[in-house]
């Protein structure tokens, strides 16, 4: 939750972040807004590779190495959760950080929306999904309609 609150702070161009917390009957979802520049797709397909930034020229102004995103992949991974992402440029972004309500748990669906309700109807927004684990394991990213799994 530090990454993802630090990251929405740094990248929010000043505007404000709101955290949400929600639950359903078999998930805990905190999800992290911000309104800042947003991500390309290409940018967003990349965000949870190690090392990786979005733009390793700009000013940074809380450090970071570029782990951070690919250790909190890694962590809801261990927890038998999902970690996923919506971004577009000019909109900002949106982490969502799901898992199961119980330790040996299975999630069914995610109680937060993702792209969030406030982005926007058009039905052209990005959208990607990274780091959902079912019984198959980690899935790699996907694109487009199926990817979200509400």
């Amino acid at each position: 939750m530090h990454n993802l609150i630090g990251n929405a702070i740094e990248h929010g161009e000043g505007k404000p972040v709101i955290v949400s917390v929600d639950s359903n009957e078999s998930a805990v979802a905190l999800s992290v807004r911000d309104y800042g520049l947003g991500m390309s797709q290409v940018d967003v397909n990349h965000v949870f590779d190690r090392f990786w930034r979005a733009d390793p020229s700009r000013k940074r102004t809380i450090g970071g190495t570029g782990l951070g995103l690919s250790i909190s992949l890694e962590d809801a991974t261990v927890h038998r959760g999902w970690l996923q992402v919506w971004s577009s440029p000019g909109k900002g972004s949106c982490f969502r950080l799901t898992l199961p309500r119980t330790a040996r748990g299975e999630i069914t669906s995610s109680p937060s929306p993702l792209p969030p309700e406030d982005a926007g109807s058009d039905g052209t927004l990005p959208r990607l999904t990274v780091g959902e684990v079912g019984r198959a394991g980690v899935k790699g990213a996907q694109h487009g309609e199926g990817a979200i799994h509400d």
